[in-house]
């Protein structure tokens, strides 16, 4: 009952409160200065149980299409739909020339400079060709890389398999990071839209100071938002790397493969398992067959961990 609390909560920070914050500010704002257009706020600020009503289906309304379109939302801020392709282009030279300099600035470096430098590298990925175009993008490509740079584990592909083996602790983790950083997403676009929306509204048909004036605090909070969910993306790298480092081990053996000795040679089972994952080729499939483990291993390690489970005794509970 308690994690399903707690997932609802997260929802409701993270897409419910902005969403409140937003409509709250157009109530409060915008629609008075609308003079005779606003004739539906006067009538609900009147009778303050249907206002409220009105309020709470707006916002969930709002907060449900910015949670179903979060995949988009956050490509957008990534960078991938970006047009037209020589500004793509563009945007990732300009984002490996950061991360030359970035790393260039470690160097000299010691104590706490050290590691604000160190910790600005990090929101970057290792591998070039994985550089996005934005920096938000690049501090998300970070970490969803860190299983491929390290282990040729694409926690992307398996990302279900690995939730599903490691504590719930980590997972719990995960979820809470990303709401913070849904959060900031949702607030960018939601302020973002009001300052664009008193723009207008400021200029056409008439020109109004007082409505142009809100998209300036607006436009402040965008660029703002945006500071803070690249700054969120910290919190949720790390359980990630948690995730793909204590993981794999169990994942490994859920998948009936046997961990091999070397770290080379988990590299290559790793990289075999995503492949057949992704394009299920025969030849990465007999591939794997080197790393598989026995049916009687896996029977044995069974009675083994039900042992465990009874107490040292056998499977039966007879000593």
């Amino acid at each position: 009952m308690s994690e399903i609390l707690k997932s609802v909560w997260t929802k409701l920070y993270a897409w419910a409160l902005p969403s409140a914050l937003a409509l709250g500010a157009t109530w409060l704002f915008l629609l008075p200065q609308l003079g005779d257009t606003s004739g539906l706020h006067n009538e609900l600020a009147k009778n303050e149980e249907e206002g409220f009503l009105v309020f709470f289906a707006l916002t969930s309304a709002l907060a449900f299409s910015l949670s179903s379109l979060s995949a988009v939302l956050y490509r957008v801020l990534e960078g991938y739909y970006l047009s037209p392709r020589w500004f793509q282009d563009w945007g990732v030279k300009r984002q490996s020339a950061r991360k030359k300099a970035l790393q260039a600035a470690r160097r000299g470096r010691s104590g706490w400079r050290l590691g604000i430098a160190v910790e600005n590298f990090a929101r970057y990925p290792e591998d070039d060709s994985q550089i996005a175009p934005t920096t938000f993008g690049n501090a998300m490509r970070a970490f969803e890389t860190y299983g491929k740079t390290r282990f040729k584990l694409d926690s992307q592909t398996l990302w279900h398999e690995l939730i599903a083996v490691t504590p719930k602790y980590i997972e719990s983790e995960i979820a809470s990071a990303r709401s913070y950083v849904d959060f900031f997403v949702a607030l960018l676009y939601l302020s973002f839209v009001f300052g664009i929306a008193c723009l207008v509204l400021g200029l056409i048909p008439h020109f109004k100071i007082g409505i142009l004036l809100l998209c300036v605090p607006a436009f402040l909070l965008t660029v703002l938002c945006r500071w803070l969910a690249i700054k969120a993306t910290d919190d949720l790298g790390y359980p990630v790397h948690a995730l793909v480092n204590l993981g794999r081990v169990k994942l490994a053996d859920s998948l009936g493969l046997r961990l091999p000795e070397t770290l080379e040679k988990e590299k290559t089972m790793w990289d075999l398992v995503t492949r057949y994952a992704n394009y299920a080729e025969r030849e990465d499939g007999e591939a794997l067959n080197a790393y598989r483990k026995a049916p009687t291993e896996q029977r044995a390690e069974k009675c083994t961990e039900e042992d465990a489970e009874n107490g040292g005794a056998g499977v039966n509970g007879n000593i």
